[in-house]
């Protein structure tokens, strides 16, 4: 009797393990149609654009540019290293294993894979980034109203303490 239940226990172990193993494969592959390293590529990409920007918000000047060049450079570099797509998989596998059942994975997996999720995936990387272009702007309309609200507040909160 004991043994039977051992065994029995033993081959619940072994199709539970398979079926994790395929769950597994599954995620890989849809990582993999979604073209994951690829949109770390572009992450990256405009993280370079946004940081070529910053030289002149941060009113480097010509003769500074140099330095600031090989800084940008260098943390450049260390992203590439720390966040890179090597070092994202397999925390990317685990996130995706504990929040999507297996047929949540399947049908995003047959979905990448199809024409429209493959034209998805293409065009993801220009959706992306005029949607930060986007936020961009409105980011830059928006910090002069939040300049106003912040002299105002500092303004309120000085008369309140020279009141007390």
């Amino acid at each position: 009797m004991v043994r039977t239940i051992i065994l029995a226990l033993g081959l619940m172990l072994s199709v539970a393990a398979q079926a994790q193993e395929a769950k597994r494969a599954d995620v890989e592959a849809l990582l993999e149609a979604s073209n994951m390293d690829a949109m770390i590529e572009s992450i990256y990409a405009q993280t370079n654009k946004m940081f070529a920007g910053m030289g002149q918000q941060l009113g480097i000047k010509p003769d500074e540019q140099q330095l600031f060049d090989d800084y940008m450079n260098e943390v450049t570099s260390a992203m590439r290293k720390e966040v890179s797509w090597a070092k994202m998989k397999e925390p990317m596998v685990q996130i995706y294993l504990k929040h999507y059942s297996d047929k949540e994975i399947k049908d995003m997996l047959a979905f990448y894979q199809s024409e429209t999720g493959q034209s998805m995936v293409k065009k993801m990387p220009a959706v992306t980034q005029d949607s930060m272009m986007l936020s961009q702007q409105m980011l830059q309309n928006f910090l002069p109203k939040i300049q106003v609200i912040a002299e105002d507040f500092n303004q309120k909160l000085q008369a309140h303490r020279q009141a007390k």
